[in-house]
């Protein structure tokens, strides 16, 4: 998943990440985007710029600028996270439809371009339980299984995240045991203090995601036959 690194806005060399929006900003982003060379390079500065948008709170204008990307270079190495973060931004504005078909798209990129993987697969299915949308219950967990195996190292984070679409949905579903026996795993993983990689120890912690669920886990994990 390509990561996007916060720096300073008014760096000159930064102006692709800016966290204001004015009139000001738009023309001179604008600007300086029309003078940069190749359609890769165009898409990336779109993208980030895009998400240190929707950062600042600017989220339809963050859309705005994923939209541009798909319009006016759709790189293929780009879509999979511009879909993505789209499906974010509409989310936080309340289109839940538009962020579901966003999230389809993002993970279609990733099927017709397997080279990028992002947390798409994750993502929808935490988006699906959060908002207790049992109608994509199906389709949550046959994501899950579609690319659990190719998400590559079992980080305790995405291991989490993983055990709570499960135990949420089997808790739906009137499943006791199995939302208990999941819920126990998530919150094993969210106690984990080392990633298992022994230069890279911090990376892929749960930290502070734990606490979106811990109370409803806590109380499943509980549970007795």
């Amino acid at each position: 998943m390509h990561s996007i690194r916060s720096l300073h806005p008014m760096n000159r060399q930064e102006w692709f990440r800016r966290t204001t929006w004015t009139d000001s900003d738009h023309a001179d982003f604008n600007a300086r985007l029309k003078r940069s060379r190749g359609a890769s390079n165009k898409a990336q500065y779109l993208r980030i710029q895009a998400f240190h948008l929707a950062e600042a709170g600017h989220h339809t204008a963050a859309v705005e600028l994923l939209d541009r990307l798909f319009t006016e270079c759709p790189e293929r190495v780009q879509l999979a996270d511009a879909h993505l973060q789209k499906a974010a931004a509409l989310a936080v504005l309340g289109q839940v439809d538009a962020a579901i078909d966003e999230f389809r798209r993002a993970l279609q990129s990733e099927r017709d371009f397997p080279n990028v993987r992002t947390n798409a697969w994750l993502d929808f299915g935490i988006f699906i339980v959060e908002r207790e949308l049992s109608d994509y219950f199906d389709e949550a967990l046959l994501i899950l299984e579609e690319f659990r195996d190719d998400s590559g190292v079992s980080f305790p984070s995405i291991t989490h995240c993983y055990c709570v679409i499960r135990a949420l949905i089997a808790d739906a579903r009137g499943d006791a045991t199995m939302a208990r026996d999941y819920a126990r795993q998530a919150l094993a993983e969210a106690l984990k203090a080392h990633s298992g990689l022994s230069h890279h120890p911090r990376v892929g912690l749960v930290g502070t995601k734990s606490k979106r669920f811990e109370r409803k886990l806590r109380a499943l994990a509980e549970k007795v036959e």
